[in-house]
């Protein structure tokens, strides 16, 4: 399947205006003469766009520019993107942005006002206007609306650091999120203070007959950052209202400023220009682009299109060291490797806090030092614990791994993999559907379990303070689940002490299950708390208290872990556990009943040829195998691909003998107390 298939454009970031209101120092397009003179969609033509991206199958828009309400017609655009079903962002600098409060925040996802700093006259030198009182104003006007979708952006730098506590303390006051970043270059001599001397002559951002001239230098990876400046931040990341991107900062610390550059412009994002022309290779680096002249299905297989694609995307001497993180970013879900672990641990942080922290602020207590030094100590485990894994064989894979005679293996997992766990794993587009990641279980945490809890609690079935407590707990789980997963199932954790974080791991399931009320509620929340406990193999005795007899969604995959890790006196009383339907892989291994075949009765007819290969994976080779992988995802229907994951996990457990030889090097790190009070 190639990038620009159907289905794989995922994303666009629409260029609505280049006019903006504001002259940032960090900013190139009021500097720059390529971004003068564009026509602008009518309302009807830019919901044609729209409507063209979304048969493309992109399901996010963000609306950018320039400042995107100087555009007429912005309020109708944004909300004809919100009723197509698209995820819907927008930033502004907020200056002009008062009289859309009602039109448009109602209608997207996130709302971003960017916010460096609370001093007028370092305002003024940063975007070249004398405006914070209108950004001010703005930012309290929809906070004072209930709207919980606004987001500020601050970027950090030698020049406002020391108002980071200031500016924390005001995201704190008017209860809105503030996301810190450090700044990425983009293009050459930029700072964050504006020059008014400087031009786009002398920028050279204007190419010879709109092409790059061959011997233009790249631009620096990123402005020297002070060790202060990162160490400053770090200390916000479990901070109420602070927002950080730890996947950002690793990536910049790991970067090669010299190797290409992974970069999903034009392969998984779109950029789209104020008249509605394909912006290549990126906004960033524009010196190119496509009239929008036909329908952009036919715009995306354009000769002009696929050779910038392949050819200059990531490859251009100006991409050497890029960290634009809109077009970088959304490589890290589609390569398993220690920046996604970074990117999902992020990610998680602030939905725990955002949905659930924070609204108790400041009622919560939150033991910051000491998330600091567990923090730190799982970034240790990572950074230096697991292994660097090389590139997979192929842009189309998730992760690299090695077939040889009876054995699928890959460097970060642990263990062998079969064939069903693989191809399951690559039916998903990204990786947050890979099997055996640590992700999964805090992802139940914050959908189901804590949503759950704080139903009962508003309908009087749980005490409030029960309630906040558990909330309290919630960082300090999720970094010793981490802590935990990691040292079970991935490879480098074997040597390394889980007991601690175990044990706070199991603390938090039977104290959440002592709550618990006699309500219907209560079954779901079971559920996710045993999942757990079986996944990190505490001792069954232990868990008895959780074990519930309704089937479950991820019963499947909780049998799977504990084939991989449990001891054979445990497979029984982790069976009784369980719902008896889901239990009986356990049950029949348990009894030594291994002459079951795998069949294909779980297999749909349109499958028959999966089931085939599945039978005879031994004699698959690597080439064959990749082959495979990418075949089948390209030929599965979206809407088909959970359903045939599904029915692969449930074949592979049809041999729980052949999972257990797969986990055979799991098994020595589990001890008989592992999780015992």
């Amino acid at each position: 399947m190639t990038a620009s298939s159907p289905g794989s454009l995922q994303s666009a970031r629409f260029y609505i205006t280049f006019r903006c209101n504001s002259l940032c120092g960090y900013c190139n397009v009021w500097q720059d003469d390529k971004f003068k003179g564009y026509h602008e969609l009518s309302l009807e033509r830019a919901c044609q766009v729209l409507d063209q991206l979304h048969g493309l199958g992109v399901r996010y828009v963000d609306f950018t520019g320039g400042e995107p309400v100087l555009h007429p017609h912005i309020d109708g655009i944004v909300q004809y993107a919100k009723s197509l079903g698209m995820t819907v962002e927008i930033t502004s600098n907020g200056i002009r942005f008062a009289k859309h409060i009602d039109a448009i925040v109602p209608h997207v996802d996130t709302m971003n006002v960017s916010l460096d700093t609370l001093k007028p006259e370092r305002y003024r030198e940063i975007r070249g206007v004398p405006t914070l009182d209108r950004a001010l104003d703005v930012i309290r006007r929809i906070g004072a609306t209930g709207a919980r979708n606004l987001k500020l952006i601050c970027v950090v730098t030698r020049e406002n650091v020391e108002e980071v506590a200031d500016l924390l303390a005001f995201a704190q006051e008017n209860r809105i999120s503030m996301y810190f970043s450090t700044m990425f270059e983009y293009f050459e001599e930029q700072d964050t203070v504006r020059d008014t001397n400087r031009t786009a002559r002398k920028l050279k951002l204007v190419e010879h007959n709109g092409k790059p001239v061959a011997d233009r230098p790249a631009p620096q990876a990123l402005v020297p950052v002070d060790d202060i400046i990162a160490d400053r931040l770090m200390t916000l990341l479990h901070q109420p209202f602070a927002m950080l991107n730890l996947h950002f900062r690793k990536y910049v610390e790991s970067l090669d400023p010299f190797a290409p550059t992974d970069c999903y412009a034009n392969k998984r994002i779109l950029t789209v220009g104020p008249d509605g022309r394909l912006v290549l290779p990126c906004y960033h680096a524009f010196d190119n682009s496509l009239e929008w002249d036909r329908d952009l299905a036919q715009l995306v297989q354009d000769e002009e299109f696929l050779r910038v694609r392949d050819e200059e995307v990531g490859h251009r001497k100006e991409c050497q060291g890029c960290t634009v993180f809109p077009y970088i970013g959304l490589s890290f879900s589609y390569r398993f490797d220690k920046t996604f672990l970074y990117q999902a641990l992020s990610e998680e942080i602030t939905k725990l806090k955002t949905r659930f922290v924070d609204p108790l602020h400041p009622r919560t207590i939150v033991p910051f030092d000491e998330l600091r030094h567990s923090y730190l100590e799982l970034e240790r485990l990572i950074d230096h614990g697991l292994p660097v894994p090389r590139p997979p064989a192929s842009p189309d894979l998730l992760y690299r791994f090695d077939v040889t005679p009876g054995r699928i293996s890959s460097e970060l997992t642990a263990g062998q993999m079969s064939l069903a766990e693989v191809l399951s794993d690559h039916l998903h587009e990204d990786c947050w559907g890979i099997q055996r990641s640590p992700h999964l279980w805090i992802r139940l945490v914050y959908n189901d379990l804590m949503p759950l809890l704080r139903d009962l609690t508003e309908r009087g079935r749980l005490a409030p303070e029960d309630y906040q407590h558990t909330v309290e707990d919630l960082y300090a789980v999720q970094l010793a689940w981490w802590h935990a997963y990691l040292g079970r199932y991935l490879t480098g954790g074997e040597t390394i002490d889980t007991t601690g974080p175990v044990d706070v791991v199991t603390r938090f399931l039977l104290r959440t299950n002592a709550l618990l009320p006699e309500a219907p509620e209560s079954v779901r929340i079971r559920q996710v708390l045993l999942h757990a406990g079986c996944v990190l193999g505490i001792a069954p005795q232990t868990l008895a208290p959780l074990a519930v007899h309704e089937d479950f969604p991820e019963a499947a995959l909780t049998v799977k872990h504990i084939l991989l890790i449990a001891t054979d006196t445990e497979l029984t009383r982790y069976a009784a556990l369980l719902p008896a339907r889901s239990a009986e892989p356990l049950h029949r291994l348990a009894t030594a009943s291994h002459t079951s075949h795998p069949g294909t009765e779980d297999i749909e007819p349109e499958d028959t040829e999966v089931a085939r290969l599945l039978e005879d994976e031994d004699s698959l080779d690597q080439t064959a195998t990749e082959h495979l992988v990418t075949s089948l995802r390209a030929a599965t229907p979206q809407d088909r691909r959970s359903a045939l994951a599904a029915r692969l996990l449930a074949h592979e457990l049809r041999t729980p003998q052949q999972i257990r030889r797969r986990g055979k090097a799991l098994r020595p790190s589990v001890t008989a107390s592992a999780g015992s009070e």
